[in-house]
């Protein structure tokens, strides 16, 4: 009974190196290279999961490749912006083992497993990022443009050049933190200053520009109207001598009823408003508010004022 106690735990331990001579399992986020004497093609890669079986070990070597995301993220480290300013960059980078087509076969042969790529991929991540990183100024950067959208795009398209044919894809990448160091934040307060000083100076020049124009333009205006006016002064002046000179022509022609109509004004006149005046009676235009006038004015005649001694 030992004796078959014994054959049977032999063949089974035998049994099970047997199935760990001839088997491998390949996991749903895997892929695996199976190489023959050293030697592999397309059809060494493994893709679909379960249970596959290779030759012994020293026929058949089995490397499995996890295919999920892999999280890198770069230390602080100061970059020069194209303005020759200095900024403080971490950045992250996803990427993951390219399990399409051969790139399996090319990650095995740069990396030789996953652990293998970690440095190689955050070494030409960060340089990736510096490349990017100092294609803007600072100023862009840093204010709510597209620049910092395009700074990890191309971010993204160095790192994917530097890898390429090397079996990695890089999925996505960001920057995480964005700083100033001291002496550029002094910098950048001096260049706003500087700015502002000349965007100040800039709107006192347009503000006195516009102050000229303004006043040129109403001196124009104001040349315009008084020539409009003196014109206009000159016209008046023009006609009303004109009919002066016809009033006058018919005063000439009948000199005794020219002057009873003056009379006839100033009294009229005179007596529009509460005046008191102490006059002569019979001082002109007075002396047509004496008895009998109307009738010696109906009577056709001009009635004369007295006359008045030294």
């Amino acid at each position: 009974m030992k004796k078959q106690g014994a054959l049977i735990f032999g063949l089974a331990l035998l049994a099970v190196l047997s199935a760990y001579a001839f088997t491998f399992t390949v996991k749903y986020h895997e892929v695996a290279v199976r190489s023959r004497f050293g030697e592999t093609n397309a059809d060494s890669i493994v893709r679909e999961p379960g249970l596959n079986f290779r030759l012994p070990v020293f026929v058949d070597r089995v490397v499995t490749l996890d295919t999920r995301l892999q999280a890198v993220e770069t230390p602080l480290e100061e970059i020069t912006t194209a303005d020759g300013l200095q900024i403080v960059v971490q950045a992250w980078l996803l990427w993951k083992v390219d399990a399409e087509a051969e790139a399996p076969l090319e990650f095995l042969r740069n990396y030789g497993e996953l652990d293998g790529a970690a440095e190689p991929v955050e070494t030409a991540f960060r340089t990736a990022t510096t490349g990017a990183i100092s294609a803007f100024p600072l100023e862009e950067l840093l204010s709510n443009g597209t620049a910092l959208a395009d700074a990890e795009s191309g971010m993204l398209t160095n790192v994917r050049s530097a890898l390429d044919g090397r079996g990695v894809e890089c999925v996505a990448v960001g920057i995480k933190r964005l700083m100033l160091p001291p002496r550029t934040s002094r910098s950048v307060l001096e260049r706003m200053k500087a700015t502002r000083d000349v965007l100040a100076r800039s709107e006192e020049a347009k503000g006195k520009a516009e102050a000229s124009r303004i006043r040129a333009e109403a001196s124009t205006k104001a040349d315009r109207i008084r020539a409009y006016a003196g014109r206009r002064a000159e016209e008046i002046r023009a006609e009303g001598e004109a009919r002066a000179a016809k009033y006058l022509e018919q005063m000439q022609e009948e000199p005794e009823l020219a002057t009873f109509l003056v009379w006839l004004d100033a009294l009229q006149r005179s007596l529009s408003k509460n005046t008191t005046l102490i006059l002569p009676w019979n001082a002109a235009p007075w002396h047509l508010m004496q008895p009998g006038t109307a009738a010696q004015t109906a009577a056709g005649d001009i009635p004369q004022p007295a006359a008045v001694g030294p």
